[in-house]
């Protein structure tokens, strides 16, 4: 009997080890999910055009911060972008830990709108599987 009580508890404790590191493994986490951030996301782009800076953050599943591409669908002679490098600015809970530090960015301008109509274009964000996320641009006639 005393064998049998060792041996159910050596049982107990092997599968609550073996549960343990199926939660450390995470089988079903979302790997491919892409989520990003533009930062300052521009709104409505008026008519007469602008031009916007943003820290363009991509994560995909648990990746965080993953290398990404940007392209503009359709290649319309209206929007122009180029890639750059943003500061920002990082304040903790407690004083004295502030941070700067840089994030890749984009720098955005979007020609004066002459067709009396509504545009708009998709900014494609590809990471290197090839899958990407879409930004989309809008414009005021």
């Amino acid at each position: 009997m005393k064998i049998f009580k060792w041996a159910l508890a050596a049982l107990c404790i092997l599968g609550s080890l073996v549960s343990c590191n199926k939660d450390l493994n995470m089988d079903g986490a979302d790997t491919t999910t892409l989520r990003m951030s533009l930062t300052p996301a521009p709104s409505v782009i008026s008519a007469a055009g602008d031009s916007f800076t943003a820290a363009v953050v991509v994560n995909q599943g648990l990746d965080q911060e993953v290398p990404w591409t940007v392209s503009v669908d359709n290649n319309p002679s209206w929007v122009h972008v180029e890639l750059t490098e943003v500061e920002r600015t990082f304040t903790g809970t407690y004083g004295g830990d502030e941070a700067v530090y840089k994030v890749n960015g984009i720098t955005v301008t979007v020609d004066p709108n002459t067709t009396g109509a509504k545009r708009m274009a998709n900014l494609r964000f590809t990471v290197p599987d090839k899958s990407s996320i879409v930004y989309t641009l809008n414009q005021a006639q």
